[in-house]
């Protein structure tokens, strides 16, 4: 009798332990990686309330630096082994849609996308098959920033509408010491910088206003779009702000961290600069305009989609996409332009509420909204990555060569010479136009 208690007791454990195993076991797990610190934290924040809300879900976060994101990407997706979220700048994920990685948003998804998202934000993740390849998260949208207080001084009473107003305010904002050497930079062009990033702010802050494109469309093929007057007056800026008008040098640290010391009176960013300014220089008076327009009226911005993929290979798909709408809906986007500086690329979202603590962010607002102003996404294409990290090697290498900033014709072959690289990676995957 005690021996068939003890079996009967001994069983019940096993049962109850087992029931524990279940349990442990039935609990989901969602895995995201993320690139920017500011976007881990606002996960992990949308993460722990997710949970609380559905408590057979784990959420896990990992942060990696940006270049390491890429490689680790680069070698763990096609290998089945990548987190089932990836956000990744949308350019960057679509080789891996196009070579079988990143599941589709098809069906009920794209209908949601559709009614969530501009046509414009959809439309940029609009493969070439017609599907959407990743969720149109967050646009990297640029805006000028500048310090009113050293506009003040300078009696500046106005932002610039072209950039020749721009270039001019920039020789009335710059400071330098009794060597003639740059203490304080009249505009931060970002000279130097890693990846296609410097590449971006160029085309952004040079090429747009001149005509120029990094590659342009011929038929249903391509070729460089800068290896003319246009991409030649572009460069000849960059080249005149340092080496002619001396407003801006190598020497002086750049980037919000540049800007947030007061070693810049103007440089072009995203809205993330917002929140790093509140956190890490909050006494700095500072505004925001759009990117100004060119000789010709040429009036735009470069506005990268920041995307979230979701992997194929994923066993959670259906957990993985239900947590990716829920940091997308209305609540969640207003906390991500609050707390981050990111602007979601949703539609109809009321932001007022924190416009009205963070005026600057209704410039990002206009951005998307103004008559006239074009906002410019990456071409869907596999080669466009290495196509912008070739170009922005050439392009930095060209900012410290002094001697092409006086000998037109030199600079002209260098031009050439970027934009045959650029036609060999084309022709690589048989897109080049013919001539």
């Amino acid at each position: 009798m005690i021996k068939r208690s003890i079996l009967s007791i001994l069983i019940l454990v096993v049962l109850f332990g087992l029931l524990v195993v279940e349990g442990v076991e039935a609990k989901t797990k969602v895995t995201i990686w993320s690139a920017f610190p500011e976007i881990h934290e606002y996960i992990v924040a949308v993460a722990n309330q997710y949970m609380k809300e559905n408590p057979n879900i784990e959420i896990e976060a990992t942060l990696y630096p940006q270049r390491a994101q890429e490689e680790k990407v680069a070698v763990a997706l096609p290998t089945g082994q990548a987190a089932d979220l990836i956000e990744l700048d949308k350019m960057m994920l679509y080789p891996y849609y196009v070579d079988g990685y990143l599941e589709p948003l098809t069906g009920d998804m794209e209908t949601w996308l559709k009614e969530k998202f501009p046509a414009d934000g959809v439309e940029a993740v609009r493969a070439e098959d017609g599907n959407i390849y990743c969720f149109p998260w967050f646009v990297s949208l640029k805006v000028m920033f500048y310090n009113k207080t050293y506009f003040e001084e300078a009696g500046i009473t106005k932002t610039p509408d072209t950039i020749d107003e721009m270039m001019e305010m920039a020789q009335k904002l710059v400071k330098r010491d009794a060597n003639n050497q740059v203490t304080r930079a009249g505009i931060d062009l970002r000279l130097s910088g890693g990846g296609f990033g410097t590449a971006q702010k160029f085309w952004c802050q040079s090429m747009i206003p001149y005509g120029a494109k990094v590659i342009e469309k011929v038929g249903d093929k391509w070729r460089a779009g800068y290896d003319n007057e246009a991409g030649l007056k572009a460069i000849q800026m960059y080249l005149n702000a340092v080496y002619r008008d001396n407003v801006e040098s190598f020497d002086v640290k750049s980037d919000a961290e540049g800007f947030g010391l007061g070693l810049s009176a103007m440089f072009q960013r995203e809205s993330w600069v917002v929140g790093y300014m509140t956190q890490n220089a909050p006494d700095v008076k500072y505004g925001a305009f759009l990117m100004p327009k060119g000789p010709g009226g040429d009036w735009g911005t470069v506005g990268n989609t920041m995307a979230l993929g979701v992997n194929k290979a994923s066993k959670n798909k259906k957990e993985a996409l239900d947590f990716a709408m829920y940091m997308m809906n209305d609540d969640n986007s207003r906390k991500m332009i609050d707390e981050t500086g990111w602007q979601p690329f949703r539609a109809h979202v009321d932001y007022s509420d924190i416009i009205k603590k963070h005026p600057v962010l209704q410039t990002f607002v206009d951005g998307l909204s103004t008559e006239g102003h074009r906002v410019y996404d990456y071409e869907n294409i596999p080669p466009i990555s290495e196509i912008h990290n070739r170009f922005a090697e050439r392009l930095m290498r060209s900012f410290k060569m002094k001697e092409l900033y006086d000998d037109p014709d030199q600079l002209k072959k260098f031009i050439h010479e970027m934009a045959e690289e650029t036609n060999e990676i084309l022709a690589e995957y048989d897109l080049l136009a013919e001539e």
